[in-house]
């Protein structure tokens, strides 16, 4: 993938993102998710943005519960995918750069969720992004991080390939690239079935959680709390992912 465009990933995953990421609503991370959330907001009325909205999987679930929701998304095509949903109609989505973007308004809570910082593919880009939701939190707001934790990438080879599902009706490869140096990963994920082939690109920088935290410090950020889980579990050497929630420096010093 020499030529590399983020907008792929929507446009190719759009349509069946929910299935295939999550295996369709309703799914216990999703309301795992929005629970944890809910009780981070000062009761209904509360202001949320998402950075990567994608197809509205919280979105639409948070304004239900009589949040102010709002969010940021790259690609149109995963919006759409949200105007399709019951409930979606009224939620302000911009379509634009989550290292960029700029709104007239401050949130209780900005959200990058299932890894969505490490869409951004350069250090630089990620610092960027957390200092944009830094900027548009309240005072007393809180930035929160949903990320897998990169140990496991340590065994991954430089080149891989997975089965990544095998049934009578479709076959799902994964070849990967892998640049420890870089920390990045590419992926072509190929479901092979009678009707056809088909890709589903992506790419991302991954960061380890002593990384994240110093990006935002540098975004005027400290950690307040990490989980293992939208559940709580405790964080340790064997998670598979965190959930880490940071505070403007000034309001937890």
């Amino acid at each position: 993938m020499d030529e590399w465009q983020e907008s792929l990933y929507g446009s190719r995953f759009a349509a069946d993102y929910d299935l295939r990421a999550f295996g369709g609503p309703p799914d216990s991370d999703t309301q795992e998710a929005v629970t944890f959330l809910s009780g981070l907001l000062p009761g209904p009325g509360g202001r949320l943005l998402e950075l990567g909205s994608g197809t509205g999987r919280l979105l639409v679930p948070l304004a239900e519960r009589a949040f102010d929701v709002q969010g940021v998304e790259l690609s149109p095509e995963m919006v759409a995918r949200m105007r399709d949903k019951p409930g979606a109609e009224g939620i302000p989505v911009l379509v634009g750069d989550m290292s960029t973007f700029s709104l007239d308004a401050r949130f209780d809570i900005v959200l990058l969720a299932y890894n969505t910082l490490f869409s951004l593919l350069t250090q630089e880009r990620q610092v960027q992004c957390l200092e944009r939701a830094a900027a548009h939190l309240e005072p007393d707001g809180q930035l929160v991080l949903e990320c897998y934790a990169p140990y496991p990438m340590t065994k991954l080879p430089p080149k891989n390939v997975l089965t990544y599902s095998l049934t009578p009706d479709e076959v799902v490869l994964m070849p990967t690239l892998h640049d420890q140096v870089a920390q990045t990963i590419e992926v072509n994920v190929v479901a092979l079935r009678e009707d056809g082939i088909r890709l589903f690109p992506s790419r991302v920088r991954y960061a380890w959680p002593p990384e994240i935290d110093l990006m935002a410090r540098l975004a005027g950020l400290t950690l307040r709390e990490r989980w293992a889980d939208w559940t709580r579990e405790p964080f340790g050497p064997s998670s598979d992912g965190h959930v880490s929630v940071y505070a403007a420096s000034a309001s937890v010093d």
